[in-house]
């Protein structure tokens, strides 16, 4: 049998996360001696802390909040999206000649979120509207315009999302307040919510539609408020459950050069967080 390799996920908190059973139901499903643990980071120097992490043994590392940027900056090696976003959710370890071992950094946040949108609804629309101007929402836009989908961005603070669609170089993108959504809203065909609102029992108020597509990047009860009211108003609504699976199916790809069942794996995440 070869030897065991050992991938984490890195947050704080990180015991809600599911991505260990993800990785487990995958390693089971292809007969890979492999161990998943979440790792949550205590100290004030994450950026060191992740670096020791690959000369102590890990194979790869999933990141998630509030480690993203510095997983970048952790990283000897970028890769485009995650350089571009500014922010990196996968890192994988290589070692250079003198033995020493380092990481590459990927973000599939923006192709996980492409895969959960396409398969959801097929043909994409030409413009989307996103609620949101953080690291979450950056990802999504790069991941959108990459696809040809023009962005315009909804925000408490414009400046923020002005900021965001300087640093992706969105000529086309506009920013737009966030108290104006109900009626901007109205026309759009696709809207994605990247704002933390569900998290403090916030949701989001849309007009009544017959034909718009509604997600939330949240899964769980963050979304429950947001997905509810849309629902009410007709929108049709998708979760992030999806997101999270192919995110970390695409992080697989990268650790094991294999494509993992990606749908046989969300029916189980639906099974185990009940949605």
């Amino acid at each position: 049998m070869s030897e065991m390799k050992v991938f984490g996920v890195v947050g704080n908190p990180v015991k809600h996360s599911i991505s260990p059973r993800i990785h487990t139901f995958w390693y089971e499903a292809h007969g890979i001696n492999a161990r998943y643990v979440p790792l949550e980071l205590a100290g004030d120097q994450p950026l060191e802390d992740l670096q020791a992490l690959a000369r102590a043994g890990f194979s790869g590392l999933n990141i998630t909040l509030p480690y993203k940027t510095q997983a970048l900056a952790a990283s000897a090696i970028k890769d485009k999206a995650a350089e571009k976003i500014g922010a990196a959710n996968t890192l994988d370890v290589f070692q250079i000649k003198s033995g020493a071992k380092q990481w590459k950094s990927y973000n599939t946040d923006c192709s996980g979120f492409l895969w959960s949108l396409t398969n959801w609804i097929g043909e994409l629309p030409d413009r989307a509207l996103l609620i949101g101007a953080g690291g979450a929402a950056a990802g999504v836009a790069y991941a959108l315009s990459t696809a040809g989908v023009g962005v315009d961005l909804v925000n408490r603070t414009e400046a923020n999302a002005q900021k965001l669609i300087d640093d992706l170089d969105l000529p086309s993108a506009k920013t737009l307040p966030l108290d104006a959504l109900s009626d901007i809203a109205s026309g759009a065909d696709l809207i994605i919510n990247t704002a933390s609102l569900g998290h403090s029992g916030q949701s989001i108020t849309l007009p009544g539609t017959k034909t718009g597509y509604f997600m939330d990047i949240s899964y769980g009860k963050a979304a429950e408020p947001s997905l509810t009211a849309a629902k009410t108003a007709g929108w049709k609504t998708l979760d992030g459950l999806p997101m999270l699976v192919g995110q970390a199916a695409d992080a697989f790809k990268i650790w094991f050069d294999v494509d993992p069942d990606r749908q046989s794996c969300l029916n189980a995440c639906r099974e185990w967080t009940g949605t």
